[in-house]
């Protein structure tokens, strides 16, 4: 769990009841994007530097080809709202809290959607 004192955006992947690999900003640090404030990273070069970093050897071997094989999600702020919002695939409200609660988020200022883009793209054997 990060040591975190203020809202952050990002990206995060979760496995195993856990966030596995985030890359969290603190809002006042974030990109504007539209009307929201997002993170600094997209999920497909953060996945390159997890890979160049050695990080991706804590996953069963098939799952560290590609980012989309492990949920996934992205945290955004929207100025005009002041709320913040957990994009993700699907996941059960238990594993959104631990999301919130990583990213320090108010829980009267968090709402939660599922977006098709974060939906799990599984492993054809």
């Amino acid at each position: 769990m990060q040591n975190c004192t203020k809202p952050s955006v990002g990206i995060w992947w979760f496995y195993y009841d856990d966030i596995l690999f985030a890359d969290p900003i603190e809002v006042e640090k974030g990109l504007p994007y539209g009307d929201c404030i997002t993170g600094i990273s997209d999920h497909a070069d953060f996945w390159d530097s997890l890979e160049a970093s050695g990080e991706l050897g804590k996953l069963p071997h098939p799952l560290r080809s590609e980012y989309f094989y492990i949920p996934r999600g992205r945290v955004v702020f929207h100025k005009d709202t002041g709320r913040f919002t957990v994009l993700h695939g699907g996941l059960k409200k238990r594993e959104l809290n631990k999301i919130r609660k990583f990213f320090c988020l108010p829980k009267e200022l968090t709402d939660y959607d599922t977006d098709f883009h974060y939906n799990l793209i599984t492993l054809i054997k």
